[in-house]
């Protein structure tokens, strides 16, 4: 695939799957710009729950203008190769699993490095970062999620039956984030890409990510982070509740909060300008 139309200009772009100590091989876009150098950081960004690269083309082609930038897939996607041998994980700590090795293998040892992220993939960075390893220099974290509560109905539908009902099941969950998670009324176009997003997820790994996360809370987590984390709010987002995202703020040791306007935003040049832009002018250095 060509993933140029993401990159910023003058950007080399390499894109291959990265083996995980357990079998699993992930997806890796890395996007290096000219003016790479061992004195500017590398940035790992990893996305939100089957997440599209798509849907952050703004976000990619500003960071990787100035800064080589790794787009890390997590395992729940369809890029994913999991080995058909051997039954695998796809809890949070396997995710921050997945990170760690990314590190260690993919982030030259002499470089400093950033983590981003958004949603689930923002989630897995707190986790990471709430154990011993190498840390970044800072995380901005685009509406990370304290917790994943599914619907009742759905909490019994999923483990229950097996992946190909999900076929059965898309059309649900389509209206229950339109009507009860998304503002379909000012963000069509976040709406009809979150849509393809669940069009083009492998029910297989849905289904096991799903059944693995949905107990899952990060609030025990965060007093464990020491590292700065910038997370990034929209004021019309209802997916990630800025009441939750203000609770994170409260229990990180080092945080700051900025809020754009809507998640259209978050996912925009502008969400990339302000990444940069805390990068530049060291703001974490004061939270």
């Amino acid at each position: 695939m060509d993933y140029s139309q993401y990159a910023g200009e003058g950007c080399t772009v390499k894109d291959y799957h990265f083996a995980v100590s357990d079998g699993v091989a992930l997806k890796i876009i890395d996007f290096i710009p000219k003016r790479d150098n061992d004195r500017r950081p590398v940035i790992l960004f990893v996305a939100g729950w089957i997440s599209a690269i798509s849907g952050w083309t703004g976000v990619i082609k500003t960071l990787s203008a100035e800064y080589r930038t790794i787009y890390l897939e997590t395992r729940e996607k369809r890029s994913s190769i999991v080995p058909r041998n051997r039954r695998v994980g796809f809890a949070m700590d396997r995710l921050a699993a997945d990170i760690r090795e990314a590190v260690e293998k993919l982030v030259p040892g002499r470089r400093e490095f950033v983590m981003a992220g958004s949603s689930l993939g923002a989630s897995a960075i707190l986790e990471y970062l709430a154990q011993p390893g190498r840390k970044p220099l800072c995380a901005i974290l685009v509406g990370p999620n304290a917790e994943f509560r599914f619907p009742r109905f759905l909490g019994y539908v999923i483990p229950a039956f097996p992946p190909s009902f999900y076929l059965v099941l898309k059309p649900v969950v389509k209206w229950y984030l339109r009507n009860f998670r998304l503002d379909k009324k000012n963000e069509q176009e976040q709406v009809k890409k979150y849509e393809s997003t669940l069009d083009a997820a492998d029910p297989y790994k849905l289904k096991y990510n799903a059944i693995a996360i949905r107990n899952y809370s990060i609030w025990h987590v965060l007093p464990e982070v020491k590292t700065p984390v910038l997370i990034i709010g929209a004021a019309l987002d209802k997916l990630h509740g800025n009441e939750a995202l203000n609770k994170m703020v409260g229990l990180l040791p080092r945080a700051g909060y900025r809020e754009l306007a809507s998640n259209k935003e978050t996912h925009s040049e502008k969400a990339g300008e302000l990444i940069i832009d805390f990068i530049v002018k060291r703001d974490y250095m004061e939270l």
